[in-house]
């Protein structure tokens, strides 16, 4: 059924029905995006295999590179804030900061992630032995 209504001096035709083509966008809209975050999600084809450094800056200067083959914990800044390495990834297990967003940043793994202190002015970088294929990724 099909609606005749004007407004102003031009008349609009309203349809309630959607149509075999209207589902057929709708599905494929649907299907390329759950398919493009997928992709983004589990592709791990940007990343660089041979990821086996972490770098550790403090006011700007490099303190410590890391290697990320053992599982270990970093004491720095003399108690203040604990380093742990597990499973080829690294994280700020500890710190004293006021707002722990060092601590809730979590894991990273991929070359180019960073987890930034910024009351104590820290910055835990990974590093990748190559060039990595992507410099960035947002989801």
């Amino acid at each position: 059924m099909i609606r005749v209504k004007t407004y102003e001096s031009r008349p609009r035709i309203l349809s309630d029905k959607i149509t075999f083509w209207d589902v057929i966008l709708i599905a494929s809209i649907l299907v390329l995006s759950t398919a493009m975050i997928l992709k983004a999600k589990f592709d791990i084809n940007w990343q660089s295999p041979k990821v086996a450094t972490a770098a550790i800056y403090q006011s700007g200067n490099l303190n410590q590179l890391l290697k990320l083959e053992q599982d270990r914990e970093i004491v720095l800044l003399g108690g203040k804030m604990i380093v742990e390495i597990k499973d080829k990834k690294i994280r700020v297990k500890k710190s004293d900061c006021p707002r722990q967003v060092c601590v809730h940043a979590g894991w990273i793994s991929h070359p180019g992630e960073a987890v930034i202190c910024v009351p104590y002015k820290t910055v835990i970088e990974i590093g990748a032995a190559g060039k990595p294929a992507l410099d960035a990724v947002v989801f």
